[in-house]
Parts: C-alpha cells; structure tokens; sequence
C-alpha cells in the first residue's frame, strides 16, 4: 500500500513539474472588442478575422452562390496570401479600432469571395453582366 502511495505521489509531481516547465501555456482569448484594452498579436488578430469570415458560410448558397463547405474551403485556401498582402504592413502587436478597421476590411475584401455566377467569381457589374445572363 506505501509503495502504491509513494508511486502516485510520484507521478503526481512528475505531472505537476511537465505542466509547470515543459507544457505549452494555454493560447491567451483575444477579441477584437476588447482590442483597446488587451492587444492582439498580428497572427492572432487574422486569426479572429478569418473565424468572422467563416461566420458567413453559412449563408454562402445565397450570398456568394456558394455551398457553404465551399464557402469554408474558400476562405481556409486565401488565408495565407491574404494576410500576407494585407498584413505586411500590420504592426506586430494591433492594439487600437482604428488600426483594426485599416487591417481588418482589406483582409475579408480578400478573403471572402464575390458571388459566383455559373462557376465563375464575380466581383463588379461588369463581371455580372458576362457571366450571369442566361
């Protein structure tokens, strides 16, 4: 019975000691709302926009055209190159509105996409008005 106490003892500081020094800490909740008060880093900042812009696929099938497993497949694929031309010149840590807003409309311009006429993306009238007749 001692040696069962001792073990468990044992594996009980064995775990505490790895939670302590080895494990990766919890990823912090940021939020844009609360961009002010707690800056977001860069690539959490995107993080939180591209989970907004998959918000929308849910309703892709009326707004882009799109069914919605598309709509995620869409946005998931753009993600990267979108916060690499939007991004680029994001400061490291976002930590006002304002600077959200400068960053944040360009990226979901990229990201989401125009409405999809006949397998083809449209993003103006022009666009619309070849590909969606008939």
């Amino acid at each position: 019975m001692q040696r069962v106490l001792i073990a468990i003892a044992l594996a009980a500081a064995g775990v505490f000691a790895y939670l302590q020094w080895f494990a990766e800490p919890a990823a912090p909740d940021y939020s844009i709302a609360t961009i002010e008060q707690r800056p977001i880093p860069k690539a959490e900042f995107f993080a939180l926009w591209r989970e907004t812009a998959l918000s929308f696929c849910p309703q892709a099938q009326k707004t882009f055209g799109l069914s919605p497993a598309a709509c995620e497949d869409y946005v998931r694929d753009k993600h990267a190159r979108c916060v690499a031309e939007t991004g680029a010149r994001a400061p490291a840590l976002l930590s006002g509105k304002a600077e959200s807003r400068r960053y944040a409309r360009p990226y979901l311009d990229c990201v989401l996409p125009g409405y999809f006429c006949k397998g083809v993306e449209v993003r103006d009238f022009l666009e619309a008005a070849r590909h969606c007749r008939g």
